[in-house]
């Protein structure tokens, strides 16, 4: 019988599987950052201080652990980092760190060609732990993690479910703004365009981003303000804990160049703003604000046209809406891509 998932060519092939460890956060971090330095699809989440700032302002009931994937030893000795899995153990079973209010994927961050022996070392070790499951949330399903932790399940007669999660519309940008704007249906092309006319008539437009964690810090209180003052739902969500979160994630983000916050600028004043995550390649909308006394220019909207419009401009490959199904994501082109939570259970 293949342990591929679908019945496909089998995932596991005989070798040793990585060594899995606990390690402290404080002596694995570094390693990890250069880990997710090297990983082309890395994406924020997966990064140390996403973990460390999650921990640091909302995580206080959380029972953290830094599992490290270590390869067989290569030249002199030397047991190179293959990937780190997070996890909080604090519950009726382990699942991955985090919160999916805030974190839009799971934690995890492997090497390529690591996922399957990454999933296998998990499941001995949570044997190991006698723990009776494992839930592994924010899981892209056309991901390389989630087919191994299924074939993983199958290999050690664990029983494996999995169930939607999220949604998460995503588009994949051509090469030109023109090419972009031509492929939206013909509908919100022409709104598109026409909010562009109106605002353009109406004043001088900009577009700035801050990329520095000095420009960052400079201008993030006013990406907060635009949030509380847009929608009610921003407002309530944006507990203290919440706030502080956000103002430390996006400096210390931007100090490896995974996070920008984008300014939509009308008459030279903010009219929106928009917090913005980098990694793989895309360009992903993490938060926004605008300032309501400009809503009739649609620059809520607009601002999110121009992330895509710079996001082609800069050479990324695709700009991810991140979880949601807001309205604008579809008039803007997103595609869904789904988001799965996976079940594991013990033999």
């Amino acid at each position: 019988m293949s342990d591929a998932p679908d019945g496909g060519e089998p995932l596991f092939e005989d070798g040793p599987l990585p060594l899995i460890t606990s390690e402290p956060f404080e002596s694995l971090a570094p390693e990890w950052v250069e880990l997710h330095r090297s990983v082309p699809d890395a994406l924020p989440f997966s990064h140390p201080v996403w973990h460390e700032a999650w921990l640091r302002h909302c995580g206080g009931h959380a029972f953290p652990v830094f599992l490290a994937l270590r390869s067989p030893a290569g030249e002199e000795g030397e047991v190179p980092l293959a990937g780190v899995i997070p996890l909080d153990v604090g519950g009726a079973e382990p699942r991955f760190l985090g919160d999916p209010d805030l974190s839009d994927h799971s934690g995890a961050v492997i090497a390529p060609g690591q996922e399957v022996g990454a999933a296998a070392a998990l499941i001995e070790w949570l044997m190991e732990d006698l723990s009776p499951g494992f839930e592994g949330w924010g899981l892209p399903e056309a991901g390389r993690l989630r087919p191994a932790l299924l074939a993983a399940a199958a290999r050690y007669g664990w029983t494996a479910s999995e169930e939607p999660e999220a949604v998460t519309p995503t588009v994949e940008l051509p090469d030109t703004w023109e090419a972009y704007v031509a492929a939206l249906p013909k509908k919100y092309r022409h709104e598109l365009r026409r909010k562009l006319r109106n605002i353009e008539r109406a004043g001088e437009v900009g577009f700035v981003a801050a990329t520095k964690p000095e420009d960052v810090a400079e201008v993030v209180e006013g990406l907060l303000a635009m949030m509380r003052e847009s929608r009610e739902e921003k407002a309530a969500f944006l507990t203290p804990e919440r706030e502080t979160f956000f103002r430390d994630l996006a400096t210390e983000l931007s100090e490896h160049g995974l996070a920008r916050i984008a300014t939509l600028t009308f008459d030279g004043q903010p009219a929106a703003r928009i917090f913005a995550l980098e990694g793989g390649g895309a360009t992903m909308l993490y938060n926004s604000g605008f300032d309501p006394s400009r809503s009739q220019l649609a620059v809520g909207l607009l601002s999110k046209a121009l992330l895509v419009r710079d996001a082609i401009d800069r050479g990324c490959h695709a700009v991810d809406f991140l979880r949601g199904t807001e309205p604008y994501k579809r008039h803007l082109g997103g595609q869904p891509r789904d988001i799965v939570t996976v079940h594991l259970s013990g033999a």
